[in-house]
Formats: C-alpha cells, structure tokens, sequence
C-alpha cells in the first residue's frame, strides 16, 4: 500500500509540474540603436506588440507564445477518464506525466543546453522602419477613393507620371525617367510639383512652407480587429503634419519556423507596408481637395466592432476632423488556383474605406493673447485628442473626445445614434457645444487619459481620468449621460487665473513625461483613479521621477515596486570615487573621441595635490586625502506603457553621465527597453487542496481527479479577471506569462463553448465525410489527427472538426497554434442552403479553438 501511494504522488509531482511550470520566454531588457526626439515614445498594443519611436523611425516587437498543445492533450485525457469512472489503478499515468521531451526542456543542470533560457522575449521578430524619409507620395491614397467611387484629385498627375514612365521605358536614349519627368517643369501644374518631393502644410510660419526636421512625433496602436486578420494597425505622426498607417498588406506574411520545440510559429513583419495616409497633401475621401492639412494631434476610438474604427486628428489651425476607418474582404476573382486542383489559395484582399464624417472646431473659451503679451507663454501639444470609454444606451452608443487649447481641456460628446453597419458611413452626431469645459494653466505637451470604465450613480452615467498639465496632474469626471451640460462661456484667462499656476503649492519642477491609468476595480472603486506616472530626469537627488497612487499588495512578501523601479533606483544609487569613475571607465562616453584628455588633466591636478598634502604632513601622523564619491548614472525617461491588461509595464530610459556632457556621433545613441511584470498566478489546483481528503502518513492528495481542473471553468474569480474577459486572447496569454493573469480557455486547456455553435452545424458533413485519397469513411480520431480505415490520417480543423484533406487551405492561429479550414473552403463543404449561415459564423476570422488571430 505504501508502494502505491508513493507512486501516485511521485506522478501527480510530475503532472503538477509539467502543467504549472511551463517553459516561456523572460522578459528582458531590450537596447535600442537609437533614442526618441518627443516623450511617450513606446505603446503597448491590444495584442501585447510593442512600438517604439526613435527620432526619424520605428521599432516594432511582435510577442512569441509557447506551445501549449501537449498540456491540453493531457487535461483532454485526464477529463475522458474522470469521465470514463477511471480509478487509482486503471488511470493512464504513464501517458499524463511529463514527456521526455519536456523534462530535458526543463533540466537546466550542466551538461544541458537550454535554448529557452538564453532566448527572451521580443528578442526576434522585430522590425526597424524608416518612416520620415523618403516622403510619401500623395497618390498612395489612390485606392481610398477608388473603393469609396469617387475621382482621384491628382488623376492628372498619375497618367502624366504613367506616360513619362512609358517613354522612358521604350527609349534607350538619355531622356529624362519617369520619376525625374514628374519632378520637372511642364504644362501641368500638378505633375510639375512632384509628389514625392515634401511641401509644406498647414498655415504655421515653418511649417507652410516646409518641414526642417521629419522626426517621429508620436505612435499610436489602433483597437482590435481592424487590420489583415484582425490585427491592430499602426499611425505614426511625423514633423511634416503627415500621419500615416502600417500594417499588414494583402501579400501572404512571412511566417518563421518555430525556434525551439517549446515555442509555437512565428510571424515576421516583412509584409508591413504603408496603407494609407492623412495629413499634407495626403487626401481622404470626403475632405477638401484643396486643403493641405498639417497635422498636429491624433486618436483613436477605443474599439467599435471588428474592421471599424474612428480616428480622430487636429490640424494648426484648431480644427478637429473624424474619420471613420473601416476594412472589408473583397474576393479578387483575377487570382488563380494553385498548381494543384487539391490545393487553395486565399481570393480574398482587404480593401479600406476611410472618409471624413465630421469637423469641428476646438476653440476655448479665453480670449487671444498678444504675442507682445509680457506674460505671453507659447502653448501647443502634440498629444491633445484622447477618446473617453464608450456607454452603450439601446442601438447607440456615446463618448467624449477630449481636446487641449490656451489653458483649457474640452470635452465634446460624439454618439453613435445606431448600429454602424460594416461597409457603410456611420450615423453620427458631434456636439455644438462642449459637454464639459476645464480651466487650469496648462505648459506645452499637455495629454489626458481617461480610466477605461464608466460609472453610474443613479441617473448619471460619467467617466474619469487625469489631466497631465505639464509639471502637475489633475483628475475630472464627465457626465456621458443623464448629467447637465456646462460649456465654458467667453472670457479672459486672467478672469479664471490661469495665467500662471496658483493651484499647486509646491509644484515639481520635472516635466512628466508619461502617465498610464490602471483598469479600475468595479466592486472596489476608487476616489481617484489608480495611475503611475513618471518624469522626464531621474538622477540620485530627485526623488519624483517616479509616482504611482497604486496601494502596495497586500502579500508582505511581495515587491511593493516594479522591477524597471528598482533596477533604475539601484542604479541612480550606484556610488565610485572619483578618481576611479575617470580612470575605470565607468562613464560610458569615456571611450570616445576626445574624452580623455581632460580627465587625464584633471588626474595630474589631483594627484599633484595629493602628493604635496603628503610632503606637508608629519611622518608619524599623514595627512589622509578624503576622496569624494560621486553618482555615475543618471536617466532620461522617454515613456511608460501598460500591457492591455495592465500586469505589464515597458519603460523607454536613456543612461547619461552625470560629470560631462554626452559626446561622440549617432552611432552612440542608445536607449533601453526596462519591463515591470508580475509572477504568474497560482493555478486553482493548488488553491483547493486545503478542502480535498487526504493520505494521513504522507499529507498529500491522492485523488486523482484533483489534478485536473474543470475543463469549461477558468480561474477562481479574482478582482482583476472582469477586466481581463474583455481583452483579446492574445492579451489573455501576454498577461497569463507576464502580467498575473489566469488561464486561456482554448489555449491552457481544451473547450468547446466557442464553437458550440459551428459543431453542431458541421456535425453531419463530418459524420459523412470521405476519404479523399481512397474514398473510405473518415470515422478514426488519434488525437489531432482524423483519419480513415485504410490509414490515411489528416489533421482536424479546430473550428468544423473536418479532416483538413485541401493543402494550403488552413490557417494556423498564433495562440494555440491549432489550424482552421479558410472560410471559402468551409463553405464549399456546406449544402447550398446552409452556406450564407456558415459564412456568417466563420466570417470574424478567429481561430474556433480559442478566439485567437490566424498567422497567415
């Protein structure tokens, strides 16, 4: 008996192990090659990717996922056979402990080479893009107007660039090329100017007549389910007022190998492209073919509904426009199969519709300044457009849009009256006056976040978030219904006494640099918002470069700090002699051009003094030379962002010297990547041991069914999973690994709730289907794989549970790593009369197995 109940606990150790300690990537710090000109230079996607801004590019990190399929196979079969009444003795351990596989994966001791433990997160697949030069083409937009059906303003242009083009290509003399002939003077005035040449914008001074510098002035991630497979795209404004989006094209992404065998496929960013642009002479449908735009500050919309969005930009002259985005898949009859009748390719290309629907603009209410003003201050932000949480009420839906002026914060309503039907316009309604109006004195790169939740307190329905304004913040609540409307009237900033700030008492005199605001405890809320907010200069004697109102944990045993704190405050605390800081090499400019020369002066002065202190003392009692210590390190923070989830925090921070100022070219540009994360949460297993029966010698479990969870339940209920039901199942994953998150039901362990639906509508074509090969019935399952009598095995398609006979006609998910039949092929095995249902329920585009986004 004692043999038995070793045995059982010497494999639940191992089960247990294998399912709570899988092997991931860490997150490490990253250094970049380079270092942003603006603040808030890095942003988290709703899917976990990582942007960062340099001075004239863009650094772009997509996240890899480990393999999870062993571990699902095992909860899979330890389910059947709880199912199955198994006992102590008749249940499968040998097929549910850890593979060899795993265990050589987990073996860190020596003579073990683990490729995991060196690898970390973001570390491959990531990609570099130059985005301010060379400028944009206006034509780029061409395909806006041809899917919205209206003429193309530079049409002129284009067939005068396509006929230069063709002479070119038909004469070997010397004549002038395609490109040179549309830069060239000639009868048309349009294809004269150029379109690749940048001109100015906008009505500024400088900028009207063109941009000195082209530098990235912000980044911004738009909501989910708006690109190629649902992705999120991304908008880059730059110095020029152009804002232009990447993303994903139509051509096939290419998908990298897996780099170990813990880890699931990899998508490379090599089909990132330039979608579309708005800004300079960058047209969208609906605006004005005369207008040169520049843009100073953009937005978007927190999410809608998949492939729709709202965006929202203000160009120099305080006009606010919003324009809706949307992408559908059109079938491109022109492409062709593949070499084989048996193999598919996808007919399918994305084709955006974007217009302008609204303007408006966003005046304050303080009257102009005169620039001859002795208490004139110049005002502007690059950062002034924030979209507030949407409150559904019936078929629509309300925000506000938040904008910045002269000392003032406005908030104006934007509804949805009703259900945005996909393909077309949206029906919606921008108010004439602002909802709610603030006066405070503002400095310039003033920004706003809102919480991401609304509120109710009886007829009332508002949202929070805090106001950055500059060296000092200040939180506000706006009413989204139910609440009085109190626009600002007319008047003078010396009327409110906001000409200087008389609202702080001691106010910090280190700009802040970013701020991020926590998702919110709806059972447990708070006065305030919970935010973290960093400045812009963290050194030894500054003690706010980091502020959080986030209470510590209650674990004592917790870090009560982010890692990225501690490892900037250790290092702000590092302290070397002087000497030893100018001969040691501890400032990293020292190996530059010219940097040596003066320590080595200011050493022969040191030590000069040194030795006549030594001549100048008694020989029984010498004078010792107390040498000072000095602070090496300081940092420039250039922006903090939080994890869609927010259990993860990512730091952009630069090191500089404290003693000299930075020398040496571009190639010694550098800046770091720090991350905050939190361990992952313990699984429920381990939480309901205390209320299982146990053996009295050994106190452990011995009922096998406790080492499985429910298949269809995920983690106990925890104060932060109701916000982590609405993320994507990729953030889902990202927080699990990295943020404390709980399980992913179709990832972690196996579950049907999401395909519920199409299994039943599948379940006759599969009970029918053929073998393709030999024509024999497809009725044997052996694990993944579907096979026939005669041997022939296929894989299972996770959403319709048909074997996958088609080559080149799934899709593989990048969470879970399952494939999925392409919609066109689903449907095609569909009765006639069924196939407008089936193409309804494939049509989002989402792995069946887990609701995650496809590789390819």
């Amino acid at each position: 008996m004692d043999s038995f109940f070793e045995n059982c606990l010497r494999r639940n150790v191992s089960l247990n192990n294998s399912l709570t300690n899988p092997q991931f990537l860490p997150l490490r710090e990253i250094t970049l090659n380079s270092r942003p000109l603006v603040k808030r230079a890095i942003q988290f996607s709703c899917d976990g990717d990582l942007a960062v801004a340099a001075d004239d590019s863009v650094h772009i990190f997509a996240p890899e996922f480990p393999d999870f399929s062993k571990r699902r196979a095992k909860r899979k079969a330890l389910a059947e056979g709880r199912q199955n009444g198994a006992s102590h003795g008749n249940l499968p351990y040998d097929d549910l402990s850890c593979s060899d596989d795993e265990e050589e994966e987990s073996d860190t001791g020596p003579g073990r080479y683990n490729r995991q433990t060196i690898r970390a997160q973001y570390s491959e697949g990531s990609k570099h893009m130059p985005v301010s030069y060379p400028p944009l083409d206006p034509r780029v937009n061409r395909e806006l107007f041809a899917a919205a059906q209206i003429p193309f303003p530079y049409e002129d242009a284009v067939s005068a660039d396509a006929d230069g083009q063709a002479q070119s290509d038909d004469s070997n003399d010397g004549s002038v090329s395609g490109s040179d002939a549309s830069d060239s003077e000639g009868e048309d005035g349009d294809a004269a100017q150029g379109f690749n040449r940048p001109y100015g914008a906008g009505y500024g001074p400088i900028t009207g007549v063109g941009s000195s510098m082209n530098h990235v002035v912000s980044v911004g991630w738009s909501p989910s389910g708006l690109g190629v497979n649902r992705r999120p795209i991304l908008a880059v404004l730059t110095g020029s007022g152009t804002l232009v989006v990447y993303g994903d094209g139509s051509e096939f992404a290419n998908i990298l190998p897996r780099a170990n065998d813990g880890m699931l496929q990899r998508r490379e960013l090599n089909s990132w492209v330039v979608l579309w642009g708005v800004g300079e002479r960058l047209l969208v449908p609906g605006q004005q073919t005369k207008v040169s735009e520049y843009i100073r500050s953009f937005a978007w919309a927190r999410e809608i509904a998949p492939g729709q969005a709202l965006l929202a930009t203000v160009n120099d002259v305080k006009e606010v426009a919003i324009i809706s985005v949307q992408s559908v898949l059109v079938v491109d009859d022109g492409k062709t199969k593949g070499d084989s009748s048996f193999r598919t390719e996808p007919r399918e290309n994305s084709v955006w519709l974007v217009r302008e629907i609204a303007r408006f603009k966003a005046d304050g209410p303080h009257e102009a300044s005169n620039l001859m003003d002795p208490d004139y201050v110049p005002c502007g932000t690059s950062f002034g457009l924030r979209w507030g949480p949407w409150l559904e009420t019936g078929n629509s839906r309300t925000c506000v849009l938040s904008f910045v002026d002269r000392n003032y914060v406005g908030f104006r309503s934007i509804t949805i009256k009703e259900p945005w039907v996909k393909g077309e316009v949206p029906s919606l309604e921008v108010g004439d006056k602002d909802t709610y109006g603030k006066c405070l004195h503002l400095s310039t790169d003033v920004f706003v976040e809102f919480e991401d939740g609304t509120w109710a307190q009886g007829p009332v329905s508002s949202c929070r978030g805090i106001i950055a304004a500059g060296l000092y913040t200040t939180p506000f609540e706006v009413a989204l219904a139910g609440g009085p409307v109190s626009p600002q009237e007319k008047h003078s900033a010396w009327d409110c006494g906001t000409v200087y700030n008389s609202s702080v008492d001691r106010p910090s005199h280190n700009p802040i640099v970013d701020l991020v605001i926590h998702p919110p405890d709806v059972a447990n809320p708070t006065p305030t918002p919970l935010y973290t907010l960093i400045r812009m200069s963290a050194t030894a004697t500054t003690d706010d470069w980091y502020e959080t109102n986030v209470p510590p944990p209650s674990d004592p045993a917790a870090d009560s700090e982010p890692q990225w704190v501690r490892s900037v405050a250790q290092k702000l605390d590092v302290q070397v002699p002087v000497d030893m800081y100018r001969t040691r090499g501890y400032d990293d400019d020292s190996d530059s051009d010219g940097g040596s020369s003066g320590s080595d002066q200011d050493m022969d002065d040191f030590d000069s003094v040194a030795d006549e202190d030594s001549v100048n003392g008694d020989e029984d009692n010498p004078v010792t030379l107390e040498v000072p210590q000095i602070h090496p390190h300081r940092f420039r923070l250039h922006g903090l962002t939080l994890s869609p989830g927010g259990g993860v925090a990512a730091v952009l921070a630069s090191n500089h010297s404290t003693q000299h100022p930075e020398r040496g070219g571009w190639h010694t540009i550098r800046s770091n990547i720090l991350f905050g994360h939190k361990p992952r949460r313990r699984r429920r297993l381990e939480q309901q041991q205390h209320s299982r029966p146990v053996h009295p010698e050994y106190n452990q479990l011995i009922d096998p069914e406790v080492m499985d969870m429910d298949m269809d339940m995920a983690m106990p209920s925890h104060p932060d999973d109701t916000h982590h039901t609405n993320l994507t199942t990729e953030a889902k994953l990202f927080e699990h690994l990295y943020g404390g998150g709980p399980e992913v039901p179709g990832v972690h362990y196996p579950t049907t709730t999401l395909t519920t639906e199409l299994l039943s509508l599948f379940a006759p074509v599969v009970a029918t289907q053929k073998c393709d090969l030999c024509g024999s019935q497809m009725n044997i399952r052996n694990g993944p794989l579907s096979g026939c009598e005669k041997g022939h095995f296929f894989g299972t398609c996770a959403t319709s549970g048909l074997a996958v006979q088609t080559p080149g006609g799934t899709r593989s998910c990048g969470a879970c790593g399952l494939r999925t039949m392409r919609a066109e092929v689903l449907v095609a095995k569909m009765p006639a009369e069924r196939r407008e249902e089936i193409r309804r329920l494939v049509g989002d585009g989402v792995c069946g197995a887990c609701g995650g986004k496809f590789l390819s």
